[in-house]
C-alpha cells in the first residue's frame, strides 16, 4: 500500500507526494516557488505538487526528448548546455511575459511557456530533471494539470500582472516552517 504525504504550509506553497517521488522535497520547494512566485504576480491560485504528475514528467525527462511528449498535460520544456537549476528553468519560460498581448489574448509561440505557467485553471504541477549524456546535456521539463493554453481561454486564464513586486520566497522546510502539518493517509 502506498502512502501520500500531504504537507499544508499556510499560503504560497502546498504539495502532495507519493512516497516514491523522485524528486526531493528540497527540490519540490523550489520547483512550486519557482512557478508560484509568477502566479502570485497575476493573481492566480498557487499550484501545488502532484506525484501522478511528476512521475511522468521524469520519465519523460528521463528520455532525454528532443520535442514535447504528447503525454495530455500541458508541458513546458527547458534544454540548456550549462546547468540554470529548476528556478532558472521556470524564470526563462515566464521571460516571455513582456512579449505577450493582453490587448489580443490567444496563443502564440513566442509566449507559450509563459501562459502555461500563469495559466489560471492549472492546479497542478509535477517537474522532472535529466542530465544527458547526449543532444542538450540538461533538461527540464514540468507537466500542468489541467492543461492551459487553450484556443478561446486565453481572456479569462492569463490576467495581466498586478504590478506589485514578488514578494520574496520563504525558506521552507521541515525543520524551519513551525506552521506545517504533516497527513498521512493511505
Amino acid at each position: 500500500m502506498q502512502k501520500t504525504i500531504l504537507l499544508i504550509m499556510g499560503g504560497l506553497i502546498c504539495f502532495s507526494a507519493s512516497t516514491s517521488m523522485a524528486a526531493t522535497p528540497a527540490e519540490i520547494e523550489e520547483w512550486l516557488q519557482a512557478h508560484n512566485i509568477h502566479r502570485i504576480l497575476h493573481d492566480v491560485n498557487p499550484l501545488i505538487w502532484s506525484a501522478t504528475v511528476a512521475a511522468s514528467a521524469q520519465k519523460y525527462a528521463d528520455t532525454c526528448p528532443s520535442d514535447h511528449s504528447g503525454s495530455g498535460y500541458g508541458e513546458n520544456i527547458a534544454w540548456a548546455s550549462y546547468d540554470q537549476g529548476r528556478t532558472g528553468a521556470v524564470d526563462d519560460w515566464y521571460n516571455e511575459e513582456p512579449l505577450y498581448d493582453y490587448d489580443n489574448p490567444g496563443f502564440s509561440g513566442e509566449t507559450g511557456h509563459f501562459t502555461q505557467v500563469v495559466w489560471k485553471g492549472t492546479r497542478e504541477v509535477g517537474c522532472g530533471y535529466k542530465s544527458c549524456s547526449s543532444g542538450w546535456p540538461n533538461v527540464w521539463v514540468c507537466q500542468y494539470n489541467p492543461p492551459g493554453n487553450y484556443i478561446g481561454q486565453f481572456g479569462e486564464n492569463v490576467l495581466r500582472p498586478n504590478n506589485a513586486e514578488p514578494p520574496e520566497p520563504p525558506t521552507l522546510g521541515v525543520t524551519t516552517v513551525p506552521q506545517l502539518h504533516l497527513l498521512l493517509s493511505e
